[in-house]
Formats: C-alpha cells, sequence, structure tokens
C-alpha cells in the first residue's frame, strides 16, 4: 500500500465487501499472493470473489503477486503444485470471461500496475464501494433481489429449495415486496407443492 501511495495515487482505506482495490466506478481488483491464490482456489473462496466482482463491476481484475522470492508455477512435477490448481485457473477464467488475470512479480511491479490501471479513469466513490456487496444493500427495499447473501436468506425459508429460489428472484423485486404476497402467489412462483 505504501508503494502504491508513493506513486501518487490516494488510497482510502476501508473495509470492502467486494474487492481489495477500487480503482474506478467500473474497476474492481482482488489482490492475492500466490499461497492465498492457490488456497482461495481450492476452498472455493475466489470463485465467489470472483461471482461479486463480476456482478457489481464491468472491469474486474485477479492480481496475483509474488512475494518473497514466491513463483506461481503450474508444472506439478515443481513446488508440489497439483494440476487441479491449473486446471481451477483455467475454469475460472472459462466462467467469467470479463475478469481479467495479472501477474507481478513483486509489491513494486504491483504499484506500477495500478498506476497504468488508474491513467485518465474517473476516481471511485468510497460510500458506493462500501455499499457494494453489504447485507445493507442488498436487503434494501427499493433494490432488486440478488447477491449471494439474499439467496442465503430466501434458501431458509419455508418452501424455498435450490430448485425454485431462482423463480423468488426472477419474479419478487425486493423483500418487502416479497412480504406482501399472497399465499396464492407465493405458491404460483415456487410451485404448489412446496408453497
Amino acid at each position: 500500500t505504501a508503494l502504491i501511495h508513493k506513486r501518487g495515487i490516494d488510497i482510502e482505506p476501508v473495509t470492502l465487501e467486494v474487492g481489495d482495490y477500487i480503482l474506478s466506478p467500473d474497476m474492481c481488483v482482488e489482490r492475492k499472493a500466490v499461497a492465498d491464490l492457490i488456497q482461495s482456489l481450492t476452498s472455493g473462496r475466489l470463485y465467489n470473489q470472483c461471482t461479486a466482482m463480476c456482478r457489481y463491476y464491468s472491469r474486474p481484475i485477479l492480481l496475483i503477486e509474488a512475494r518473497g522470492g514466491e513463483h506461481l508455477c503450474l508444472d506439478k512435477s515443481i513446488q508440489g503444485v497439483s494440476q487441479d490448481v491449473a486446471g481451477r485457473l483455467v475454469l475460472l477464467t472459462l466462467h467469467f470471461p470479463k475478469l481479467r488475470i495479472t501477474w507481478c512479480e513483486n509489491a513494486v511491479m504491483a504499484a506500477e500496475l495500478f498506476d497504468l490501471l488508474k491513467k485518465q479513469q474517473p476516481e471511485p466513490n468510497a460510500e458506493t464501494a462500501l455499499g457494494i456487496g453489504s447485507d445493507l444493500d442488498l436487503f434494501a427495499g427499493d433494490k432488486h433481489l440478488g447477491g449471494a447473501g439474499v439467496e442465503d436468506f430466501l434458501l431458509k425459508l419455508p418452501g424455498v429449495s435450490y430448485r425454485n429460489h431462482r423463480s423468488l428472484l426472477r419474479e419478487v423485486e425486493s423483500l418487502a415486496h416479497l412480504s406482501s404476497l399472497s399465499e396464492h402467489r407465493m405458491k404460483s412462483i415456487i410451485g404448489e407443492e412446496d408453497g
């Protein structure tokens, strides 16, 4: 972060729900060290992070940064990295076509990359970035239903299952709208046998 600041880029330190850095209103960066990348790919956490970035930003970026001499090696005979990691990276690129993946050898190169990416880009709004992906944003009455938090909430409701929750997401505009539905309308959305 200090290296980024030294390049003249102002940083507002805030805790974000989506991404590690917001470089412009449409550009979000998830920054991973090699070890964290491998762990995140294996656990599925990176898939969820990419889902959120691609949902809320038109220019999502995954920055893989080597730290302390570590390297990303996808040959399973070197450093014990399995082909599973390479396969998961390939699946990530196929599933998220607008996700850009970039590598940097160190933090200095990462700061240079941020500088290049920010050139002639509008400044992001910290307050807007803070609201993206938060439960308050997802559950606000005038917002459309969407996001992992809302899906988790819906799946806990009686009669709502993986089989029918997408119908609710398509048909209902907000949680306030959902709570105002009649029993008959709810059954017509999720199905008679579940309602």
